[in-house]
């Protein structure tokens, strides 16, 4: 009886965590995807960092977590900050994305480091070989508009050289190999389930604004692209953090 009891405690102590895990999640995607937006008016949609917390909670929270947090928080970007055309679209596509990253992370596909350290190099050439194929799109002058909560707005102008995107390409594709071998193996593959939730991201959104919205949706394609590498470079590492800090939030926070 007392074991039974104390399970059944242990279960809703668990679920409880699951739930605010879920909650915490889904305010850091809204936060992060207002925080910095660039607008595009080919497509009437902006740029945003929300991926950086869409992957982190589905590498850290599981499928379940990545899926709501990522669909409901973003969609409460959307509506925030007057983009709620895209708010439907946005809950699916979003929700998909996260729920993508966060069951494939957990899948373990090879049985040998060898393997895994193999794919870790792969995948961070690739990253980085697609860092320098944006690299033309996004040099020149730009405009920012940093945002906070859809209330207030400041437009920052900045003038990004060719030799910034070469040094993140490096870096990139340096840091994964490296992690590949000196941290965790794995890394390569919980670079290539973000790779594949954010081309799932990118093929809905062109979908979304060729069919519903009648856009220029091509336009975005580069922009949603770019999201996708700035989400995987700092999920990566703010998930290696929390699993090195509090493995238990990852392994009793997981909803399966």
């Amino acid at each position: 009886m007392f074991f039974a009891t104390f399970h059944e405690w242990w279960s809703l102590k668990a679920e409880a965590r699951a739930v605010s895990l879920t909650a915490m999640f889904t305010a850091l995607v809204c936060a992060f995807t207002i925080s910095i937006q660039l607008y595009i008016p080919a497509t009437r949609g902006y740029f945003n960092v929300g991926e950086v917390m869409v992957y982190t909670g589905a590498l850290v929270g599981g499928p379940f977590v990545g899926a709501f947090a990522g669909g409901v928080g973003s969609m409460l970007a959307d509506v925030a900050t007057g983009f709620a055309y895209y708010a439907p679209g946005t809950l699916v596509i979003k929700g998909l994305e996260g729920l993508i990253v966060g069951w494939l992370a957990r899948r373990r596909p090879f049985k040998t480091v060898r393997a895994w350290r193999g794919l870790s190099t792969a995948i961070g050439v690739a990253v980085g070989l697609a860092l320098l194929s944006i690299a033309p799109i996004y040099v020149g002058e730009a405009s920012l508009t940093l945002s906070l909560l859809g209330l207030w707005g400041q437009e920052v102008q900045l003038v990004i050289q060719p030799w910034v995107w070469y040094l993140a390409a490096a870096l990139t594709t340096t840091l994964i190999a490296y992690a590949g071998f000196r941290v965790d193996p794995d890394v390569g593959w919980v670079a290539l389930s973000i790779l594949l939730g954010g081309g799932m991201m990118v093929l809905g959104y062109f979908i979304y604004e060729q069919v519903f919205l009648g856009v220029a949706a091509i336009v975005e394609v580069p922009f949603n692209v770019a999201q996708c590498l700035v989400g995987l470079m700092a999920s990566i590492p703010l998930y290696k953090a929390i699993q090195a800090a509090a493995p238990s939030l990852i392994e009793q926070g997981t909803l399966k």
